[in-house]
């Protein structure tokens, strides 16, 4: 019966510092990529703004892709920029029974996941 306590112990013991471990390493990922998300969220902003100067959103079902170049050169934005690192990218628009903004980002320490997927369908058109 001690025996069983002790292992017990043990694997309580062993199971709390897996579970710090983990809630430590997501903090940290998190703390890292937040600036990434502003940079996202302020992508999508300027993308917003952009159409409802324009009018042209896309038909129903349709996606259509906003780079930030063409953001930039319509003044919608100016940098993308975390500290020193500088980000290019991009925001699809989607029209389903709303309009939906999905942007990505690419920078030398962090990528959107799938951003490499839509620059190459843009660089194709």
């Amino acid at each position: 019966m001690k025996q069983l306590k002790t292992i017990s112990i043990v694997w309580g013991l062993l199971i709390l510092v897996v579970f710090t471990c983990l809630t430590i390493f997501a903090l940290k990922w998190k703390k890292d990529i937040y600036p990434y998300t502003l940079l996202e969220d302020k992508l999508v902003t300027a993308t917003k703004k952009f159409y409802e100067q324009k009018y042209s959103y896309p038909a129903k079902g349709q996606s259509t892709y906003i780079t930030y170049d063409e953001l930039k050169e319509n003044e919608m934005i100016d940098e993308l920029k975390k500290d020193d690192d500088t980000c290019t990218g991009l925001v699809k628009v989607t029209m389903n029974n709303v309009v939906e903004y999905k942007a990505y980002i690419k920078c030398d320490k962090y990528t959107t996941k799938e951003y490499d997927k839509y620059i190459d369908y843009i660089n194709k058109k």
